[in-house]
């Protein structure tokens, strides 16, 4: 089967062996791992700016507490504006995907359970299990592709913001992505606009993981992670840094949220160390990682 060449629909010994799609419980993990995921993302993309830019102006992002609240009403509309914008191009690239592999997108918006809303590119063309996966990333891979490397070179560091969005709200395809990984290569896929159905033979099982326990490992991950960070950044790191005879070590941005520790050792033999809100940032993302890992050894 070549790159652009969709997988015949009239696959004799193919069956529906699983089918997804929207619930109260999923939409809920999709929203806390969304949040979560565009904190680490927004951290990563200011931490990539400080290092290629040196400007540590550039890295603060924040509401101050002295910040009225017109300007603060101000800012949530830019936001909720941005993530609106972010959205056309994340489905066109979807959409591109779709007619790459041969299929015909449409496009929409739609409210889950009369709460959540959400917009979607779909298609009704069946895709192999690496063409779908190559679909449902692409608005990620393309758009931070192209949005990085912008932000870096005219040092746009407004950008952060929207491809941190972008990346937040590419949750759901990391999902999908995550799911068909737990499947054979020869599988096929149908988007169903809310969710896909997945085609093989019929020796295949349907694997699922249920959304509290993924939440839940989610959490369990962050605090252990944060802990473990804690104790070596607290109390190994200092020791390590000083038998190796470094005077200073900086991860992070200094005097800013996104610093994660400080080693300063003062000319009398004492040593400062400083543990910055960035190490929350870490958490999440070991966090994020330990959910992941759990999730795929329950076949």
């Amino acid at each position: 089967m070549t790159v652009g060449e969709s997988p015949r629909e009239d696959q004799p010994d193919d069956v529906l062996i699983a089918e997804y799609g929207m619930s109260r419980p999923l939409i809920l993990q999709w929203t806390v791992v969304s949040m979560l995921g565009f904190v680490v993302a927004l951290f990563g993309l200011l931490l990539l700016y400080y290092v290629s830019t040196g400007d540590t102006a550039g890295t603060e992002l924040v509401v101050t507490p002295d910040t009225g609240w017109w300007n603060l009403g101000l800012t949530i509309v830019v936001l909720v504006g941005m993530l609106l914008l972010v959205i056309v191009p994340h489905e066109l690239c979807h959409g591109v995907g779709i007619r790459f592999f041969g299929g015909e997108p449409r496009f929409g918006l739609g409210v889950a359970y009369f709460v959540f809303p959400y917009a979607f590119a779909t298609t009704e063309t069946r895709f192999s299990r690496d063409q779908f996966i190559a679909i449902a990333l692409a608005p990620l891979v393309l758009l931070s592709l192209v949005g990085v490397p912008v932000m870096i070179v005219f040092e746009w560091r407004w950008l952060a913001l929207p491809l941190a969005l972008n990346a937040g709200g590419a949750v759901g395809d990391l999902w999908m992505a995550l799911t068909l990984m737990r499947y054979p290569p020869s599988v096929t896929v149908v988007d169903t606009r809310t969710g896909l159905e997945i085609y093989g033979t019929p020796s295949l099982e349907r694997t699922e993981t249920a959304p509290a326990v993924v939440v839940w490992d989610l959490l369990v991950g962050i605090a252990g992670g944060v802990v473990i960070l804690a104790v070596c950044g607290g109390i190994l790191a200092p020791l390590v840094l000083a038998a190796i005879g470094l005077d200073s070590f900086t991860l992070g941005v200094p005097n800013s949220r996104l610093l994660i520790l400080e080693f300063v050792q003062s000319p009398d033999g004492g040593i400062e160390f400083t543990m910055g809100t960035g190490i929350l940032a870490f958490g999440v993302f070991i966090g994020i990682c330990y959910a992941y890992f759990r999730a795929s050894g329950r076949r």
